[in-house]
């Protein structure tokens, strides 16, 4: 009995093998993707608003400067210190520089990129500061101000710390 089983088990092997050959075609290719990425550097202390309100900066960075050029995706992101908390903004566009090459490079900052926090209410864990700042980014781009703005003619808006989409296009 265990002999009949073993027959029929290889025979049915042998059939999946075959059929396997004939019909699957394995073709391994060695791929290499680069993307050179320009950094967002922390500020210098000249370099930092010191604005009251989140929201205070937020409306005047939609009031004053505007981009150039167009601009795919903006990106807010926080530079945490022992003592401070710095959330920036840039805006930047991806370039395709070969096949399996590609550059996302910084093309706008505007004039206040660099907000200090206020400490009193952005004292928090790095995940409650995140979870908190998240959802004001969020807010804000329900207002008309946000609306209204050269923020609203790219792609998306992003918040690099977490990975999440803030505002998108059409959505």
């Amino acid at each position: 009995m265990i002999a009949i089983r073993r027959l029929l088990f290889l025979s049915l092997l042998n059939v999946s093998i075959v059929s396997c050959e004939q019909h699957a075609k394995i073709i391994v290719q060695d791929v290499r993707i680069t993307e050179s990425v320009d950094d967002v550097a922390p500020p210098a202390p000249e370099e930092v608003s010191h604005f009251k309100t989140l929201q205070d900066w937020l409306v005047n960075v939609c009031d004053s400067s505007k981009p150039q050029k167009t601009i795919d995706k903006f990106k807010l992101g926080i530079f945490e210190g022992e003592n401070e908390k710095i959330l920036y903004l840039v805006g930047t566009n991806t370039y395709k520089e070969g096949e399996n090459q590609s550059a996302i490079r910084i093309e706008f900052e505007p004039a206040h990129n660099y907000l200090l926090l206020p400490e009193k209410e952005y004292n928090l864990a790095h995940k409650e500061l995140v979870d908190k700042l998240t959802g004001q980014l969020k807010d804000f781009t329900n207002t008309s101000t946000f609306q209204n703005s050269f923020l609203t003619k790219a792609n998306t808006v992003v918040f690099e710390t977490n990975g999440q989409v803030i505002w998108k296009k059409g959505s």
